[in-house]
């Protein structure tokens, strides 16, 4: 049975539920023509779609020959399993970008590193992620309002928590940096990711989010989760974080646009 919830956002966003493979899948299109380029947009929320939707009506209206898919996992979804069963129907793809992640709404930058998640039976003392003066530079001015003991619990050592799923033995679970080696006894719930900041695509995003935004564009490690980016790996191996307003989507799709594509295919052919 389809959750009214999302078929309300179906009828919101004017898209198409994707069932199987995992849950539901929510794609929005705006396609401009058959075999044109194609960039993927993941929300992690509907209103992460807002933007780059408007965006890309905008340029479309201007002739730009590129096609949008807006995808929205719905409650239950899991993303990996539901992208592996809709890859066809997706069709290959420029790039594949997640506009769901944190703090890049309210300033301009790019990720580089996102911490996985592990879990232990009980909680032991971690190396601090490794992390260059240049980095940390950066990061300390991006946060101005933190202090370095608030830094070093969420970047350097952050503290486990208690985790159990329902009906399992309580257990700790904690962010574990890229760079840190598991500990023994340790599980990974999801592994960390270190995204290539020296790429056409990067370029391109960095450019635009300049351009719109007046402002220096810093590549920094960001608290989340990168599972939804794991998973996007499954269409392009070009993927990458991005948020910005309008403007900055316009700008973006418009690079995009000029990336060399991948050979055409999608269920239609």
């Amino acid at each position: 049975m389809i959750h009214p919830l999302a078929l309300q956002l179906a009828a919101d966003l004017g898209g198409t539920l994707l069932q199987g493979g995992g849950g539901s899948l929510l794609l929005v299109e705006r396609l401009r023509a058959h075999g044109l380029p194609q960039v993927a947009v993941l929300g992690r929320q509907a209103a992460d779609l807002l933007d780059p939707l408007s965006a890309m009506e905008l340029a479309q209206a201007r002739g730009l020959d590129l096609n949008l898919m807006a995808l929205l996992p719905l409650p239950g979804c899991d993303l990996g399993a539901a992208l592996a069963t809709h890859r066809l129907r997706l069709g290959a793809l420029v790039a594949a970008l997640d506009a769901g992640l944190p703090w890049l709404n309210e300033r301009p930058m790019l990720v580089r590193r996102l911490p996985g998640v592990i879990q232990r039976a009980t909680p032991i003392d971690l190396p601090k992620a490794p992390m260059g003066p240049l980095e940390k530079a950066e990061l300390k001015a991006f946060l101005g309002g933190w202090d370095k003991s608030q830094r070093r619990a969420v970047f350097r050592r952050p503290p486990w928590r208690e985790a159990a799923e329902p009906g399992e033995r309580s257990c700790f679970e904690v962010d574990l940096w890229p760079g840190v080696p598991l500990p023994e006894g340790a599980q990974w719930r999801v592994r960390p990711l270190e995204l290539p900041f020296a790429t056409p695509l990067t370029d391109v995003l960095r450019a635009a989010l300049r351009r719109a935004t007046g402002a220096a564009v810093p590549f920094l490690p960001l608290p989340g989760d990168p599972s939804p980016l794991h998973a996007l790996r499954t269409l392009t191996p070009e993927i990458a974080a991005f948020r910005g307003p309008v403007g900055a989507w316009d700008l973006a799709f418009q690079g995009l646009a000029g990336l060399p594509s991948p050979p055409h295919f999608c269920a239609r052919c």
